[in-house]
């Protein structure tokens, strides 16, 4: 966006203030694979509302989106319905998938520093970060007794057994989303 105002000096000179503003905006490329899948972005969308978001996604290689409350968007005849509502980029989301697929969002970044609230029993989270980090030090910050495991799409866990964490996610990357269970 450019602005600019002016005027003129006392010795008849025009003056000309320009100001520039620069929204930064950028895109994420993430791989639909066949089956279900979790997913999260770190890109806050120019327009959240979920059929916006997935409108190049809404075809025959898409089953369903399901949120954590058990929201859905998913076909119900010839439409696409939203329960769901918008995208929140703290949140995952559970993709199945009939035949795999590419998801652009495009938007803005979200700062990879957000904090992500997590309640008592099961929910998706966003991985933020623009890179992968090992999941001992990407969720370092949760575990205590409050956390019983995280859960990639692939089914691998990183949970407590006797006093130590056990990493079997090994990394976590950006574009995946996972599956917390906590105690409180």
């Amino acid at each position: 966006k450019f602005e600019s105002d002016g005027y003129l000096t006392e010795d008849g000179m025009y003056i000309d203030d320009l100001e520039l503003n620069v929204v930064s905006s950028t895109s994420q490329e993430i791989g639909l694979n066949t089956g279900f899948q979790f997913i999260s972005s770190n890109i806050s969308p120019e327009n959240p509302d979920m059929l916006i978001v997935l409108e190049n996604n809404l075809n025959d290689n898409l089953d369903f989106v399901r949120g954590s409350e058990g929201t859905m968007v998913r076909k119900i005849g010839p439409n696409w319905v939203n329960g769901i509502g918008d995208w929140i980029s703290t949140e995952g989301y559970l993709f199945k998938m009939n035949d795999a697929d590419i998801l652009i969002i495009h938007g803005s970044p979200v700062n990879p520093q957000t904090p992500i609230e997590l309640n008592t029993g099961y929910q998706f989270v966003s991985y933020l970060p623009n890179e992968s980090l090992n999941a001992l030090d990407a969720f370092s910050n949760i575990l205590n007794n409050n956390l019983d495991f995280i859960r990639n799409s692939g089914g691998s866990v990183l949970r407590k057994i006797g006093p130590n964490w056990v990493n079997g996610l090994g990394d976590v990357h950006p574009g995946e989303g996972y599956l917390i269970k906590m105690f409180s």
